[in-house]
């Protein structure tokens, strides 16, 4: 038995627009149920094959500089360090005591004063020890950032690790909240010194 009878339906003038009516209607259904999604679908796979090749290019381009890379890194291994990248101190404790006082030194100037410092142990790295100091500070971020710039032109060389800084709650009226913060720094001796 048919779901509408043929005798039911409109015919006529009516009967067109039913016919039209019925034809728009599966054709919206057709375009959002099949049509659409797959425009979605096709669109979404183009930006991913897009996002595919440009990361592909860069790294095709960092893999091109990696022969350049391995000689750079080859011929700076190969060179002797600077005569003022090393501590020159005898020992390690001696050498920590000379970092911890450019440390003061840098620091006050800076206008940042170390709250607590804490001399960690040396290590032996390849041919040379490393020496290395915590420090913790209270200061307001430009001096913080003028402490780091003073670390990063030292000489001897010295290096930042283990970076913390935390703000803390501001208060009213002052133009840049102080930051607690705490950080490791690292120097290098020659390693055929006494530890």
């Amino acid at each position: 038995m048919a779901l509408f009878p043929l005798a039911a339906l409109p015919t006529g003038h009516a009967g067109r627009w039913t016919a039209l009516v019925l034809l728009a209607v599966v054709l919206a259904v057709a375009w959002l149920g099949i049509a659409a999604p797959l425009l979605d679908l096709y669109q979404d796979r183009m930006e991913t094959m897009a996002q595919r090749a440009t990361l592909f290019r860069r790294m095709a381009q960092i893999a091109a500089t990696q022969p350049e890379l391995e000689r750079a890194v080859q011929a700076d291994l190969a060179a002797p360090p600077q005569a003022d990248a090393l501590l020159t101190q005898a020992t390690d404790a001696v050498a920590a005591a000379a970092v911890l006082q450019m440390l003061q030194d840098m620091a006050t100037r800076a206008g940042a004063p170390l709250s607590s410092t804490e001399t960690l142990p040396a290590e032996a790295v390849g041919a040379y020890r490393r020496v290395r100091l915590r420090i913790a500070l209270s200061a307001p971020l430009p001096n913080v950032v003028a402490l780091l710039q003073a670390l990063d032109q030292a000489r001897p060389r010295l290096l930042v690790d283990d970076l913390q800084l935390r703000a803390l709650p501001v208060l009213i009226g002052r133009d840049s909240p102080p930051l607690d913060g705490s950080m490791v720094i690292m120097a290098f001796r020659p390693g055929a010194f006494a530890p």
